[in-house]
């Protein structure tokens, strides 16, 4: 068993204070640590300089469309966001917000003739192309091949405008959005992989782009219970939880005196289950996913990895959460379970794939 899994909180080969102390591993970029292990059989150069083309060109199309065709939400705009001044729960969202308030103030967007909002947009550009290679890199821990992995990373980016762009109940832009499909593929990605070191990098970042980085907490327990002794899965469930709550708690006081319906909307259940009344409510919720969520609910069954069933669990955990606590029929808050999706979908057909021919093979 690698003892990078099943041994106790360590990082690379240390501490949780040799973390604090050192870079992670694997220190030569974040996109090396996205990098398939053990090396697999490659697209070609062409093919990959045509691949980013492509997905680069899509990226930016997809991050114009989702701010244009969106409207701005009074108590969440940009500008607010970025002077500090907006309502809660949005202000304590502050990754995104932060970094282009960075961007000018340091004079580089009046350098490069950028506004707020370009910066906004080009920072989901990245996430987006980002996103594609995480996912990637993600299903080629559980299907063979450079072409299967590429292909249903496309569906990802496929389902993106069905969850920010298409849907008009609450069409609204939020600069996480992107960002927070990012860091939870990655999240899993690492998971996955037993790298502590880049995970628990990844993860205070996740917590202050949005709250919602509580279910990776989740899909890490779930993922690793009986992978690991119950002392270091309690240890690394710890560290964690006081990682999420320590940065909410910050948040909370620093934002303390700002309006808003606080972190969760009080109703939310109410007027939600109201909604689900009306016929026009499940139009919009079948068109999660861009429909992935269909064959999702039939190929499940032929899901044979482990680590895929038990992280598939957190899907209708989410659903519940967002019945009880958000806009149910806001689709856009679904976003971080659409790399959970995408996995299941890709495990589930090449688990079926694979079951048609033993059946074939025995007869």
């Amino acid at each position: 068993m690698n003892s990078s899994v099943a041994g106790p909180l360590r990082f690379g080969g240390g501490t949780l204070g040799g973390l604090l102390r050192t870079n992670p591993p694997g220190s030569r970029g974040i996109f090396r640590a996205m990098e398939t292990a053990p090396a697999r059989a490659r697209l070609s150069i062409a093919v990959e300089a045509a691949l980013l083309i492509a997905v680069a060109a899509f990226s930016v199309m997809f991050a114009g469309l989702h701010q244009t065709r969106n409207g701005v939400h009074p108590p969440a705009a940009l500008e607010r966001l970025c002077a500090y001044t907006a309502e809660t729960p949005y202000q304590k969202r502050i990754l995104v917000p932060t970094l282009v308030r960075a961007v000018d103030v340091s004079g580089i967007g009046a350098k490069i003739g950028f506004s707020r909002e370009d910066s906004a947009r080009w920072i989901e550009i990245a996430a987006s192309v980002a996103f594609f290679y995480a996912l990637r890199a993600l299903l080629a821990q559980f299907l063979a091949g450079p072409w299967a992995p590429t292909l249903w990373a496309l569906a990802g980016l496929y389902a993106l405008p069905f969850l920010y762009v298409i849907p008009r109940a609450w069409p609204f832009w939020y600069p996480w959005d992107l960002p927070a499909v990012l860091v939870t593929t990655l999240g899993l990605l690492w998971i996955r992989r037993g790298q502590w070191a880049w995970y628990y990098w990844v993860f205070p970042f996740a917590t202050l782009n949005r709250e919602t980085s509580v279910f990776l907490i989740l899909i890490f327990a779930l993922t690793q219970f009986g992978k690991m002794s119950w002392w270091s899965l309690a240890q690394h469930l710890a560290v964690q939880t006081a990682i999420w709550l320590s940065i909410r708690a910050l948040l909370g006081m620093t934002f303390k005196h700002h309006p808003g319906v606080g972190d969760f909307y009080a109703d939310a259940l109410k007027d939600n289950t109201a909604a689900l009344r009306h016929a026009s409510t499940w139009m919009t919720l079948s068109l999660v996913f861009g429909l992935l969520w269909l064959p999702l609910a039939i190929f499940v069954r032929w899901v044979r990895e482990g680590f895929v069933r038990r992280a598939l669990l957190v899907v209708p955990l989410f659903f519940a959460a967002a019945l009880d606590l958000a806009q149910f029929d806001e689709l856009r808050i679904y976003g971080e379970m659409l790399p959970l999706v995408v996995l299941g979908l890709a495990c589930g057909v090449s688990g079926w794939r694979a079951s048609r021919a033993t059946a074939l093979s025995a007869r």
